[in-house]
């Protein structure tokens, strides 16, 4: 009797041993995997600060003024005027293209007041 007990704590051993083992295994991989994605997550806060820092650099006022006089011939850049500025409801109402027969010229595919797909 005594023997069948011996074994099966002995089974029972090796078996908590062997779950055990790979809980371990698993969290080891798991913290493999924590360390890559931290490694990226680094790499991608330098590359943001980085790219910061240029844009910063890129939109002086300094330098875009020098860029603006250097190429006003080729871009026609004119100043802004006041009477261009507007708000929304003083633009144009967008044009309707009907013909008299009440369809427009894409072939018969609006009425009046809108649009219709066939």
């Amino acid at each position: 009797m005594l023997k069948t007990i011996d074994i099966v704590l002995i089974a029972v051993m090796v078996s908590a041993a062997a779950w055990t083992f790979k809980i371990k295994h698993e969290a080891e991989l798991i913290e493999d995997q924590v360390h890559v994605v931290e490694r990226k997550a680094a790499l991608e806060r330098e590359t943001i600060a980085l790219l910061e820092a240029d844009w910063s650099l890129l939109n002086q006022p300094d330098r875009l003024q020098r860029l603006a006089e250097a190429f006003k011939a080729d871009l026609a850049l004119e100043p802004l005027r006041p009477e261009q500025i507007v708000e929304p409801d003083e633009l144009p109402a967008e044009p309707i293209n009907l013909v008299p027969n009440g369809t427009d010229t894409l072939g018969g595919y609006a009425d009046n007041s809108k649009s219709l797909v066939r």
